[in-house]
């Protein structure tokens, strides 16, 4: 067992359990198995994580973390509202297979999981990309860009669904055509403009 300092074995084992999870699913991914693919054993790993949980929460908070960064820093500099959700958006499918494995452990645990910890921190995850949205579509709005009568949690969903149905696409069935996920960006834009 090669000897890591905590920061790195907990990354390590984020990594592990990314990889496993996305294989197997979390209900079905012991800390055993997670453990032994670590190379340490379980004690090692509830040193690090209480629990098979307190895991899944670091990885789902990881991948938020990512995205929100990867997002902000995608429209830095960027003042025209369309331009900026269109950035973003065209920035998925690049995003979304880079950490694909990290998308099928929190879209199969969406699908099938009933632990509450694991819904809560999904919750958590998707009520930052519905805050994250709605704050440039009501900043659409304020600039005049889009329409006054929307409601901006509604228009953030909108995002969220086509998001998660992309992402389930291509994660299973792979790539979607480029010129279709433009022309998908450009309707929802048409939809919000003024």
């Amino acid at each position: 067992m090669i000897r890591l300092k905590a920061p790195q074995r907990r990354e390590q084992l984020i990594e592990v359990a990314t990889k496993l999870f996305a294989k197997s699913g979390y209900e079905a991914t012991t800390t055993a198995a997670i453990a032994d693919a670590a190379g340490v054993t379980e004690p090692i790993l509830y040193r690090h994580f209480k629990s098979k949980q307190e895991l899944f929460v670091a990885i789902v908070r990881a991948m938020s973390e990512q995205t929100m960064q990867q997002w902000r820093a995608s429209i830095e500099g960027v003042t025209d509202p369309a331009e900026r959700i269109r950035r973003i958006c065209e920035g998925i499918p690049d995003h979304i297979k880079r950490l694909s494995d990290a998308y099928h452990v929190l879209h199969g645990a969406l699908a099938t999981s009933r632990d509450k910890k694991v819904i809560a921190v999904v919750r958590e995850h998707y009520q930052q990309i519905e805050d994250f949205f709605g704050k440039l579509v009501t900043d659409g709005i304020k600039a005049g860009a889009f329409r006054k009568n929307q409601n901006p949690k509604a228009a953030a969903w909108h995002f969220i669904w086509a998001g998660i149905g992309y992402a389930m696409i291509h994660l299973n069935l792979g790539p979607i055509d480029r010129s279709v996920t433009e022309d998908t960006i450009e309707s929802i834009l048409r939809g919000l403009r003024a």
